[in-house]
């Protein structure tokens, strides 16, 4: 009976120094980090027209043609990846902050005037609330009120003109509350014809102000 317990205090002994004595297994190294990757992703138009990007360096290029189409480059010998489709969602979450810093697109208004006069045309002075509240949505500080004329009188009467008709429309806007520092007023006279026509004809779509609200 002793020796059964001694034999098995020697045996539980040994199986602890056997234990101490063995080998540790050497860890794997880590994984390599991925190389870093530039991302590339074409964004929708403002005015919804088509657009499309070439990326390209010296192994490859690829054509970005549709909204949120994106490509990977990861160095300048490796080739653009070919393009995917990202998620609006996740292109907001990649780069919302940058997204975010952006001033929004300019937005652009044109008022028209009858014959030889610098008075607004009814239709174009009901469009005077939509510009005010795109100059207060905007926060804009950067309006420019551009005066332009037909052919039907000369050059530099259209000038005056067209001056007039831009120095009106900015004086509504500033009787609205809109900062005089922020307009900005120029006449093109008859030299930015819309409609292009000979000397002397009256053409409505060439009697305008543009506001160019930014």
């Amino acid at each position: 009976m002793r020796w059964t317990k001694w034999l098995g205090r020697g045996f539980a002994s040994l199986l602890l120094l056997g234990s101490g004595c063995a080998r540790k297994q050497a860890q794997a190294p880590p994984p390599a980090p991925l190389p870093k990757q530039n991302l590339v992703v074409l964004l929708p138009d403002p005015d919804g027209k088509p657009s499309s990007i070439a990326v390209t360096n010296q192994a490859g290029a690829q054509t970005l043609s549709q909204p949120y189409q994106a490509v990977r480059v990861s160095q300048s010998d490796a080739a653009p990846t070919p393009p995917f489709a990202m998620d609006q969602a996740e292109v907001r979450r990649i780069f919302g902050a940058v997204l975010d810093t952006l001033s929004p697109p300019e937005i652009a208004f044109t008022l028209h005037f009858g014959e030889g006069s610098d008075v607004l045309l009814p239709e174009s002075q009901a469009q005077i609330p939509v510009i005010l509240n795109a100059i207060r949505e905007r926060r804009s500080t950067a309006i420019s009120l551009i005066g332009h004329t037909d052919t039907t009188a000369d050059p530099q009467f259209n000038y005056q003109l067209g001056l007039s008709r831009a120095q009106g429309v900015a004086a509504i806007l500033r009787a609205q509350g809109v900062d005089s520092a922020s307009l900005f007023v120029a006449s093109h006279g008859d030299t930015d014809l819309v409609v292009k026509t000979a000397r002397g004809v009256a053409e409505r779509r060439n009697r305008r102000v543009e506001v160019i609200v930014r």
